[in-house]
This record gives C-alpha cells, structure tokens and sequence, in this order.
C-alpha cells in the first residue's frame, strides 16, 4: 500500500494540473462593441473631449454599480436625469454648439451629481444597519 500512494499521487497531480486543457467549458472571445467616437467640428480635441470620456466613463460605472447593488426608483429616477444630461452635452460637443469651458462646468455639475447618487447608492447598502 505504501509503494501505491507516491504514484497515485502523481497521477492525481497531473491529471489536476490537465484539467484546464481537457476541460469542457466553452471559450468564447469577448468582442467589445466600439465606442461612439466623439466627432469634432471645431478645433483639436483636447481638455474638453477628455473630460467627455472621462463622464462617460464614470456613467458606465454607476450604470454597473446601480445593476449590481440594486438602486431604488428613486436612484434609477436621478440616474436616468443624468444620463439624458451626459447625451445633450455628447450631442452638443458632437455638434460644435458648445465651447470647451462650458462643456467642461456643465460636464463637472453632472459629475458632481453621479457622485452624490454613488453615496447614496453605498450609504443604502452599508448604512445604518451595518456594523457598529
């Protein structure tokens, strides 16, 4: 019985170890839908277009944060205002209609906004009722 467990657990080892390669799970690439380039009309992008995409960014994040922690309506209802802010400022800047001093104030009302449903969104899960 002793010379049989060294090789049994060799044998346990590299089946283990072939288990990745041998396994029957499905690998799918993950192919990312392209971003809505952001089109300038007037000048080179620059602070104006990067705080853009840094808003857009932060939208996708508490768009994840609302899906995975569970916002209440009146969340979603605040979300939804800012999102519709986030498209008229994109379209706006798409368009050339907005200077670059003014996208970047309104750009910056709209994040301060994002950030106070992120705090209300964690102070919802982790409140009161969490630990003293």
């Amino acid at each position: 019985m002793k010379k049989l467990i060294l090789p049994l657990s060799l044998v346990v080892l590299g089946l283990t170890a072939m288990t990745p390669i041998a396994s029957a799970q499905r690998y799918e690439a993950t192919v990312r839908a392209p971003q809505p380039a952001i089109v300038v009309t007037r000048g080179v992008p620059g602070r104006a277009a990067a705080d853009l995409d840094r808003l857009n960014r932060q939208v996708r994040e508490v768009r994840h944060e609302i899906r995975a922690l569970g916002g209440g309506r009146r969340i979603r209802y605040q979300f939804e205002r800012v999102v519709r802010a986030t498209d008229f400022l994109n379209s706006e800047f798409r368009r050339g209609n907005m200077r670059g001093r003014e996208l970047r104030l309104r750009a910056d009302e709209v994040r301060a906004e994002l950030n106070r449903i992120r705090r209300d969104l964690r102070f919802r899960n982790d409140g009161p009722r969490g630990s003293w």
